[in-house]
């Protein structure tokens, strides 16, 4: 379906993170209104020969070749089928991802499965201390505002960029989760939380921390009745769930008393993710142990640690601690053990939530432009 038959602005959104690819999309084969649609893949880019790939690989894999600055990428859904045998990750677990080619790749797999020629909007999230840096939210906006090639054939045009802090997508997504929190604050009566009745009402009158959890990054972003405080909000590196599947990895070495193959870490990250079995030298090793559990626990100790000092004074005024990203649970838990007063709420999907509420954002962002263009007529 052509875009020019759309009358309202085509506003999407990504979050994209060391460990998975979120973004929205529209459904349009309903009959009716278009319906956004949420969707991942890992945050994985492995370089191919093009031409090669094309004519001698599998063609039923879910995934997408793209090109950037001149080099072809697969990724998608099914992309890990490659990383079974690989030792590379096809990605970058450090400061410098977001400059990375796969992370460019990735940008452009995820705007391929939105199957748009033209969007209004589009809403990126960014770790809180690269949006920090007024140089890199500029340059992001800067790199996808207007046309942009996606494999030599395909090009979708974006005129409007906004960036915002991924947590920030988390603290907007609540919207959408009102019941949710009421429940949360049901829990805790020695909170003095009253039920809410609307998101406004959360706006004006609550302090959150939302928490997010990343494959390599821990970010953290404190709102005060609707206004981000970037004095006590941040992020620590090498303090997401890659530290978790390292030290559960060197747990399970010391046990079986050798090392694990770098091509199996693909394998036991999925295991540590989706909680399936993680099979071993034809062993098959269940996530749920208590001593791999408890290895896990270790490993966010001093993550959570930097976080709260990160967070200073400003504890005594927060109302509840939003824990967002894809599998946060750990970090819950060990924030738990250090507050236990303290209400936390963790969403049912929360994979989704920053990219939720990036699309939230860019909803607003496209309504307010609207009505402003129509007073102006």
């Amino acid at each position: 379906m052509s875009n020019a038959a759309v009358d309202t602005p085509v506003v999407l959104a990504i979050d994209l993170g060391y460990g998975l690819t979120k973004f929205t999309k529209h459904n349009r084969q309903t009959g009716g209104a278009a319906v956004v649609e949420y969707d991942l893949f890992p945050s994985v880019a492995f370089g191919v020969d093009r031409r090669r790939y094309e004519l001698e690989e599998r063609r039923s894999e879910d995934v997408k070749v793209v090109t950037y600055n001149g080099e072809s990428f697969v990724v998608g859904p099914d992309v890990m089928s490659r990383a079974a045998s690989s030792s590379d990750f096809g990605r970058h677990l450090d400061d410098k991802y977001y400059d990375s080619a796969p992370y460019h790749a990735l940008m452009r797999g995820a705007l391929s499965y939105m199957e748009e020629t033209h969007i209004d909007v589009l809403v990126l999230g960014l770790p809180v201390s690269h949006f920090r840096d007024p140089g890199k939210p500029a340059a992001l906006k800067k790199a996808y505002t207007g046309r942009i090639d996606l494999d030599g054939e395909r090009s979708v045009q974006i005129d409007k960029v906004v960036v915002r802090p991924q947590p920030m997508g988390g603290f907007y997504s609540l919207d959408r989760h009102i019941d949710g929190i009421n429940k949360t604050i049901a829990r805790f009566p020695q909170s003095g939380l009253k039920p809410l009745a609307d998101w406004n009402q959360l706006v004006d009158t609550l302090t959150i921390v939302t928490v997010d959890p990343g494959e390599y990054t821990l970010d953290w972003l404190l709102v005060n009745r609707g206004k981000p405080n970037t004095d006590v909000s941040g992020a620590a590196g090498d303090a997401g769930r890659h530290r978790v599947m390292t030290t559960v990895k060197e747990h399970l070495e010391a046990k079986i008393g050798r090392a694990i193959a770098p091509s199996n870490l693909s394998r036991l990250n999925h295991s540590l993710r989706t909680g399936a079995v993680f099979k071993l030298d034809g062993r098959a090793i269940d996530m749920a142990d208590p001593e791999i559990l408890a290895a896990a626990r270790r490993a966010v100790r001093d993550p959570v640690g930097i976080m709260m000092n990160g967070i200073k004074g400003a504890w005594d005024i927060i109302d509840m601690v939003v824990m967002v990203g894809g599998h946060p649970a750990h970090y819950a838990e060990e924030i738990a053990e250090r507050m236990p007063d303290m209400p936390i709420y963790v969403p049912k999907h929360s994979v989704f939530s920053n990219v939720e509420g990036l699309q939230l954002i860019g909803e607003g962002i496209a309504q307010a432009e609207a009505l402003a263009s129509a007073d102006a007529a």
